[in-house]
């Protein structure tokens, strides 16, 4: 398939099935996106979160994420990248001119997972540790998909977790920075944050990303 065939796919059900049968034979496909259609269909403020990849695990991330919510003791919530996220989401949809404080984002990070969507632009498991060449690589060879899957899901903001380099080599190469790690594309804003589960404090990533939001939008 073309890149200009995938740009004329129209439903994510069609595009994830022509990724699929896209991959190389005996590698498993993990389906991601929107965690809840109807929560992201009412939302004001459509987030977007752009990861690298799963790990080593193989399954669907809307449906692993949404049995995390539910589920007090899943292995979701003692990592720090789905807690992180769902903070960094808190903050972004509640935004109003001021930042949301960072102890009502930690109450809000399970609500506020239910309005984002979440994907992983190598949709098959890799290790603890991304290979950096290899992921390059998918990324340049599967971007018409990554991209076709943000236009198909439509976000008001995109949140690239340690995917900068690759969204702006490879898929988006069009995205324009407008201010400390903010870059805009038809109205689309990308914020370039580092990677939910990077070694920096809580409070740090949560006022990064806040914090420069905040500014571009009194730019």
């Amino acid at each position: 398939m073309d890149n200009e065939e995938i740009s004329e796919i129209k439903c994510i059900d069609e595009l994830m099935t022509a990724w699929k049968e896209a991959f190389p034979e005996g590698w498993h496909f993990n389906h991601d996106g929107v965690i809840s259609k109807e929560n992201w269909d009412s939302s004001g403020k459509r987030v977007l979160f752009v990861l690298k990849e799963t790990n080593k695990a193989k399954q669907n991330v809307v449906t692993a994420i949404n049995r995390a919510i539910d589920v007090k003791k899943s292995g979701w919530w003692r990592g720090k990248v789905l807690r992180r996220v769902g903070r960094w989401a808190y903050g972004i949809q509640n935004y109003d001119g001021v930042v949301p404080p960072l102890k009502d984002a930690k109450i809000n990070e399970k609500n506020a997972i239910k309005n984002i969507a979440y994907i992983n632009i190598r949709k098959t498991s890799g290790s603890t540790i991304t290979n950096k060449k290899a992921f390059d690589a998918h990324a340049s060879e599967f971007a018409p998909f990554v991209r076709r899957q943000v236009e198909l899901i439509k976000p008001d903001v995109v949140v690239l977790c340690g995917t900068y380099n690759q969204v702006k080599r490879y898929i988006f190469p069009e995205i324009k920075k407008v201010s400390e790690r903010i870059h805009v594309h038809e109205g689309v804003v990308f914020i370039n944050a580092f990677h939910p589960a990077a070694r920096k404090k809580s409070a740090t990533l949560y006022h990064q990303v806040l914090e420069n939001y905040h500014a571009y939008k009194n730019i």
